[in-house]
Parts: structure tokens; sequence; C-alpha cells
């Protein structure tokens, strides 16, 4: 059996609305573990990010946040594991300043 690497999602900036940022696919794989994100601030002042971990059709709330207004000083970055994800699972976030943080996928292992 061959190992094959891939990209989760292409580096992308958070808007200041939560948005979908990454779904989990159904097919083949079915469950994300050991996911790791890194949020680079890319800006000359402190910005919060905020992250959710959403079930599959589950609105983002309080119950779903995996990071919660958290500040990234001045051309920071903060790195950050992820909750389990299955398929149709969705991470979702914002910053309080839109196109100021860089969220880069870092890993995981996709298990099916």
């Amino acid at each position: 059996m061959a190992l094959t690497f891939s990209q989760l999602f292409p580096p992308a900036q958070l808007p200041n609305a939560v948005a979908v940022l990454f779904t989990m696919p159904t097919s083949p794989t079915t469950v994300l573990k050991n996911g790791r994100v890194r949020l680079t601030n890319t800006t000359g002042g402190a910005v919060s990010v905020t992250l959710y971990a959403d079930a599959s059709a589950t609105a983002s709330s309080a119950a779903n946040c995996c990071l919660n207004a958290v500040s990234i000083a001045a051309n920071g970055y903060l790195d950050v594991d992820l909750p389990t994800l299955k398929a149709g699972d969705t991470l979702r976030g914002l910053a309080s300043a839109a196109t100021s943080i860089t969220i880069h996928e870092m890993g995981g292992v996709l298990f099916s």
C-alpha cells in the first residue's frame, strides 16, 4: 500500500464574517485526525481569530467553537490543533479584520 500526501485546502485569507474554510470529503475518507493549521497575521496590528469545527449541516455556535477570539500579534502566527472532523463536517472561521489572517493547513491524517 502506497502513502499519498495531499493538501487539504489551499492557503486562504479569513473574512471578517464566519465562512467555510474546509469541508471534509465524503469519499474516500471518513475522518481527519491530528489536523493542524497555521494562522498568520500579515498586518502591523493584532487581529483576533475564531474557528469552529462544525458537524455536517450544523451552524457555527459556541458549542462548536475550537478557538475563540484569540489575538494574534502583528506579523505573528498561531498553530492550532483541530478537533477530529468526519465526512461532511466543516472548518469555519473569521478574523476581526478581513484579509489580515492567512490560514495554511499544516497536516493531518485522513482515515477511511
